[in-house]
């Protein structure tokens, strides 16, 4: 069990060292480097599911910059001297498990599927925006060069547009 104080604290009354927080930093940035592992075969999985060849597109766009994310992170661990260790991502997996299932195991017509694939892209950039938010407050706490966060992030944003766009685009 962990160890919790008899009072509340209050931000001011904690401190985190360096070390400490740059254990935190590590495991959220190993958090999403595997988590953008794993999500990597769920793009593959959809872009065959889906119908809108726009959608089909985007979501091949994703994969791309998902590579490119995943290789401004290894630059990262090189900046920082360290390697990815491997980490559940038992969120992102239980995520796109209930995507995949509510998109193909549902009998949904082609249209729900896309519509139902945009739904879920949309909160897996939502989920990445925040954790690139996360990282890039860390490595600054941290004082590492929190700037190698900013393409990661972007990407992750304006993907978000994108697929508010298609969905506002797709149902109106």
């Amino acid at each position: 069990m962990a160890d919790t104080p008899d009072t509340p604290l209050s931000p001011k009354d904690v401190k985190l060292d360096d070390n400490h927080i740059k254990r935190i930093f590590l495991e959220h940035l190993n958090s999403i480097y595997f988590g953008k592992q794993h999500l990597l075969d769920f793009f593959n999985e959809i872009e065959t599911i889906a119908s809108l060849q726009q959608l089909k597109l985007a979501v091949d766009e994703l994969r791309t910059d998902t590579h490119n994310q995943i290789a401004s992170m290894d630059e990262i661990y090189e900046a920082i001297n360290e390697t990815p260790s491997k980490i559940s991502v038992l969120g992102i997996k239980g995520m796109t498990l209930e995507a995949y299932l509510s998109v193909i195991k549902t009998g949904k017509t082609p249209l729900e599927r896309d519509v139902f694939i945009l739904f879920y892209l949309q909160i897996i950039e939502g989920i990445e925006i925040t954790y690139f938010k996360v990282l890039k407050n860390l490595a600054k706490s941290a004082s590492y060069n929190h700037t190698f966060l900013d393409q990661p992030f972007d990407l992750a944003v304006e993907n978000k547009f994108l697929f508010e766009a298609i969905y506002r685009e797709y149902i109106s």
